[in-house]
């Protein structure tokens, strides 16, 4: 009887701890703890400098990104330089390693990654978005207590997110991977490394873990908040004519 009666406490411990804070909580502190919520909204455009380590190689790069969802991504792999960007309406990209020196539509499945990002956090105004946001409880990752909230995004794709108790920063999102030669995979990204960049705060390390694997690690290097940005590096140079490149 006294067993039964430790464990029952112990659930109970559990649960109000749990409860003690309510997902709208969780996030209203994450978004003071990184910054305030008013400079996240008042955020337009962003440029990422760093490094992708993968394979064994280290691909130094630059992603710039700007509401509501436009991006421009470049790399160097082997002294070439790989484009992948997204106007908003059409996904490009110039692959020298696909034999394009021209931009050429992305893949439908490659495109899709692109068209389905937005330049917020999903969590800003999630329910204004259709969103919904579910606090699971709490779960240990990597020796650090967190908060499990399990995101369904208005299209109905799931993500879980995991925020440290302690300073209520997302140090993990889980989901699964929909295309590609690892499809049906879970994937783990990882964020750690949080730096203060004009007041805000971002990861400046980030690995990304499937089956439990490294398949990828990025250095930040440099952040840049509301930098100056040419509209015109998104728009797709082709729209017209440029083919789609064969992803077989």
């Amino acid at each position: 009887m006294l067993k039964r009666l430790f464990f029952l406490l112990i659930a109970v411990a559990t649960t109000v701890s749990v409860q003690a804070q309510t997902i709208d909580e969780i996030l209203a502190n994450y978004f003071e703890n990184t910054g305030g919520l008013e400079n996240w909204e008042n955020l337009k455009t962003t440029k990422v400098s760093g490094k992708m380590h993968m394979g064994g190689m280290d691909f130094p790069g630059t992603i710039i990104a700007a509401k509501p969802n436009k991006q421009y991504m470049t790399f160097s792999v082997q002294g070439k330089e790989l484009v992948q960007a997204y106007d908003g309406e059409t996904a490009w990209t110039i692959n020298p390693f696909m034999g394009a020196t021209e931009a050429q539509k992305m893949p439908e499945a490659e495109a899709k990654e692109f068209t389905e990002e937005e330049f917020d956090s999903p969590f800003i105004n999630y329910k204004d978005k259709g969103h919904t946001v579910e606090l699971v409880g709490t779960a240990e990752v990597e020796g650090a207590e967190t908060y499990e909230v399990k995101l369904t995004k208005k299209n109905g794709k799931v993500e879980y997110h995991y925020f440290e108790t302690e300073n209520a920063v997302p140090i993990m999102t889980k989901k699964v991977i929909e295309s590609g030669q690892m499809k049906g995979q879970e994937a783990e990204t990882y964020f750690s490394d949080y730096q203060e960049v004009d007041g805000m705060y971002f990861p400046f390390f980030i690995e990304t873990k499937i089956a439990g694997q490294s398949f990828n690690k990025i250095t930040v290097v440099s952040v840049e908040l509301n930098p100056e940005v040419d509209e015109a590096m998104f728009v797709y140079p082709k729209k017209e004519t440029a083919p789609a490149v064969d992803d077989k």
